[in-house]
């Protein structure tokens, strides 16, 4: 029962995610986590509620199609900044924490290899078959101790529902106390997460068009832009904030243009308009930018420098400074959306290629403030109750199993005292066999062993049964080995322990005279009033009779007023009476 417990505690604390657990095995797969971690480590990582800077973990990279063991450098709001101790740089991708599979919890060098060794097919044949073939030769060259165990397994272990029921609370007692240690090992509280609220910014621009260029005399937003035709373009900014219980937004804003050469990293900025304050949300913004001014800062620098470039960028970037509440936290935070051109000599048009939603949109997460302390969890078991809960109840399944077994203890110890032979029939239940024949051992030599034990000891070394039969208040329990028979008498009466009598004159018992005193119980006659006097004479000299009957079959004086019940006589049995 110890393996059994010892295997579920290792599977709680062991199973793999795949079936139900919280562990995850990562195998180290190059340089990027040295010195610390090198190629072929086995990594175990275990699922947490939160993730902090410092910790390693093992994260599903969408880019690269794989997960990635790397720590924690960095946090961008709801997104975590990655990166291998042997790197200079950050990890390009940036997982949120449901991407997270788990923390680093066990580090076993080297472990990996092995297990990487054992997934070769001719590698894992080799070792099964080695395993296999150990295993047979075992049983091959000790296939009497195997039998004697299994007998002793199921015929010396304590059987029925009191033995199941004192092992199952033994084991959950055990696994309580677990549960408690680990409990009390987790504060009952943690820092609560922040409240969550989103930044979006809606671009959209328009300007003159000239009709059979355009569809109508209006550009609209999407569509290129040619200076030549028309210079001047009107940009706008929708402003939003997203969250739980806003109030109190208010902040301030610029739009300025950056323009820029991606290639040599020559850039040049300027304001499209003063800073202004907002106080409301949403709120729209709308100014205009020259793209002919645009251009002659581009030519300007050209004709400077010498420099010329295919293209350039033209950045359109609505700074903000943002404050206020968010259910009761504060707000402090920027945003800087932006509306992206590409453009040459001859015309302005969107740059799609490094958006990752839309062009005209951009957007940013954040969390306000910290709401304070909150209930720290225990997952546990796919669940996740909180540490006060998981105490409670584990210090009561604990003190409940533990009241159990002390009940149950209580209850062996007063079968022990009172009723040996139950305990017999608990402890070695399936080893008795009920026989009611009388002469077993008529012409076998007997002798007594000193406890049960010895007597079951014995039957499992012959794998044989032990034969239990009943006579009176006497429980006879015997084996039969090569002529001989073994055996083990328990005495006892129906109100308690049986009276030592001496053996009746003359009885020659061949088998069950254990010593020249038996153990029997005296019962009394009970007398019975007759219903009419007329009866009473007549009655009385019947009650003589039979107590005078009685006292000679039994061999007791009929003066006592008591008659002691004795076995049929069977000649097979007891041999002969002398009278």
């Amino acid at each position: 029962m110890l393996s059994v417990f010892l295997i579920v505690i290792v599977w709680i604390a062991l199973a793999p995610t795949q079936l139900g657990g919280q562990v995850s095995y990562v195998i180290v797969d190059g340089t990027s986590m040295q010195p610390n971690f090198h190629l072929g480590d086995l990594v175990l990582v275990r699922t947490e509620s939160t993730y902090q800077v410092g910790d390693a973990v093992t994260y599903w990279n969408a880019e690269l199609g794989t997960f990635v063991f790397h720590r924690i450098v960095g946090l961008n709001l709801d997104h975590f900044i990655l990166k291998g101790d042997n790197n200079s740089w950050n990890d390009t991708y940036q997982p949120t924490q449901s991407e997270i599979v788990g923390k680093l919890w066990v580090h076993i060098p080297e472990l990996g290899l092995a297990i990487e060794w054992a997934h070769v097919p001719i590698n894992a044949a080799l070792t099964f078959g080695l395993l296999g073939g150990f295993l047979m030769t075992t049983m091959l060259l000790t296939p009497s101790q195997n039998k004697r165990g299994k007998s002793r397994l199921w015929g010396g272990n304590m059987r029925g529902a009191l033995e199941g029921a004192l092992y199952l609370m033994g084991f959950l007692a055990l696994a309580f106390l677990g549960l408690t240690i680990l409990a009390f090992t987790r504060p009952l509280t943690r820092t609560a997460d922040g409240i969550k609220y989103q930044q979006d910014g809606y671009f959209y621009y328009s300007a003159p068009g000239t009709p059979g260029v355009y569809d109508s005399d209006k550009i609209q937003t999407g569509e290129p832009i040619f200076p030549k035709l028309n210079c001047s373009l009107n940009v706008g900014v929708l402003y939003t904030l997203s969250g739980s219980s806003l109030e109190g937004i208010f902040g301030t804003h610029q739009l300025y243009a950056l323009i820029l050469d991606e290639q040599s990293g020559w850039q040049r900025a300027f304001a499209m308009d003063s800073q202004a304050t907002f106080n409301s949300n949403p709120y729209i913004l709308a100014s205009s930018i020259d793209l002919c001014q645009v251009e002659s800062l581009v030519g300007n620098m050209e004709q400077q420098t010498g420099m010329h470039s295919d293209s350039y960028t033209l950045k359109i970037i609505d700074h903000l400074n943002v404050m206020g509440l968010a259910a009761g936290q504060p707000i402090n935070d920027t945003f800087d959306p932006s509306l992206v051109f590409k453009f040459d000599s001859v015309h302005f048009y969107l740059d799609t290629n490094t958006a990752t939603d839309s062009p005209l949109h951009s957007s940013k997460a954040g969390l306000a403030g910290a709401a304070g302390l909150q209930a720290n969890t225990l997952p546990l078991l796919g669940l996740n109750p909180t540490v006060l809960t998981v105490r409670v109840l584990a210090l009561f399944g604990f003190i409940l199993m533990l009241g159990g077994l002390l009940i149950l203890g209580w209850a062996i110890f007063d079968a022990v005292r009172q009723n040996e032979p139950a305990l017999i029939q608990l402890k070695y239940g399936s080893l008795l066999m009920n026989v009611y024949e009388r002469t077993p051992y008529s012409t076998s030599r007997i002798i007594d062993v000193a406890s049960i034990d010895d007597l079951a000891r014995l039957a499992e070394r012959q794998n044989t049964m032990i034969m239990h039969m009943t006579l009176n208040f006497l429980h006879f329990y015997l084996v039969q080995c090569n002529g001989i028979t073994y055996r083990y008498v328990v005495s006892t009466g129906k109100r308690g322990f049986a009276t030592l009598e001496p053996a009746p004159i003359g009885l020659l018992n061949d088998g069950f005279a254990v010593n020249p005193r038996r153990v029997l119980e005296v019962q009394p006659i009970q007398y019975q009033e007759p219903d009419n006097l007329e009866d009473t004479a007549r009655h009385r000299v019947n009650q003589r009779e039979s107590v005078w009957s009685e006292s000679s079959r039994n061999g007791f004086d009929p003066d006592t007023n008591s008659v002691v019940p004795a076995p049929p006589l069977d000649s097979e049995m007891f041999g002969k009476i002398k009278m």
